[in-house]
């Protein structure tokens, strides 16, 4: 075993003489995570259980409860960190510098300062909202941060599957067996979507043309260089969405963005 590998022996199995508090079983599958985030490779339980110095049905019951709630999954080779970990991680991020710079810049240019402007990442097939820059237009579009939508009728959700990998977009548009309608103008092929994401590949940003909400437009761009597909968007009524306004939150949205991924190359 190399230095690199034993390392998270040492360090975890330490921790193992700290006072675990109220709630041993919380402890252990921090230790446990602790354990995987530190490991660059699946572990198997026998590992674990000589990593941690625990009880193997220990680990093993700690291990089944944290594959129920996504945050560690399986492998052929044993067990990793689950997605949610990175969600989790991504939150922590988002709270932070992220957030504050998106909200800041999103007040001081010209033509989206008045606009409702929202931060959103792709999970999956969705869209997670996690910032938004109210403006100061009278009627107000209600996403609650932390709620959801789906990817395939938002600006926000295009525009972040349309910078996917052709393989991680083919994935993803292969786990869709029905999609949304919730206007006429919904697609209603996964055809007629891929064809709307190429078409939003190809200029450099995705509309939502009353896909989600009658008589609602969206404007959106993809964060370049974002871990998890990342995306800022613009929402309002359909009748205002004159070609001159339309062009002008599209160049303060690629301001937007390109700031906002400078952050995350350097964070």
């Amino acid at each position: 075993m190399t230095d690199q590998a034993a390392a998270p022996h040492v360090a975890v199995a330490a921790q193992l003489s700290l006072d675990p508090g109220p709630s041993p079983a919380a402890y252990r599958a921090a230790l446990v995570l602790e354990a995987l985030a530190r490991r660059r490779e699946a572990t198997t339980l026998t590992e674990l259980v000589a990593l941690l110095e625990l009880p193997k049905s220990s680990v093993a019951n700690v291990l089944l409860s944290l594959e129920a709630a996504a945050m560690v999954r399986r492998s052929a080779r044993g067990w990793l960190l689950g997605y949610k970990v990175l969600e989790l991680s991504r939150s922590l991020l988002i709270s932070t510098d992220l957030v504050a710079e998106f909200r800041r810049t999103a007040a001081s240019l010209p033509a989206l300062r008045g606009e409702t402007v929202l931060l959103g990442v792709l999970e999956g097939l969705e869209v997670l909202y996690v910032a938004r820059s109210e403006g100061n237009q009278p009627i107000r579009f209600v996403n609650d941060i932390g709620s959801r939508n789906p990817a395939v009728v938002t600006g926000l959700g295009k525009a972040m599957m349309s910078v996917l990998p052709d393989a991680d977009l083919q994935a993803r548009l292969a786990l869709i067996d029905e999609l949304p309608t919730p206007t006429p103008r919904s697609h209603r092929t996964v055809a007629a979507l891929r064809d709307d994401l190429l078409a939003s590949r190809r200029r450099g940003h995705a509309v939502d043309e009353e896909q989600g909400v009658p008589g609602v437009i969206c404007l959106a761009v993809a964060v370049p260089g974002a871990l998890v597909p990342t995306a800022v968007s613009t929402t309002l009524i359909s009748r205002r969405g004159t070609p001159e306004l339309r062009a002008q939150l599209v160049r303060d949205l690629h301001v937007l963005a390109d700031r906002l991924g400078a952050l995350e190359r350097t964070s």
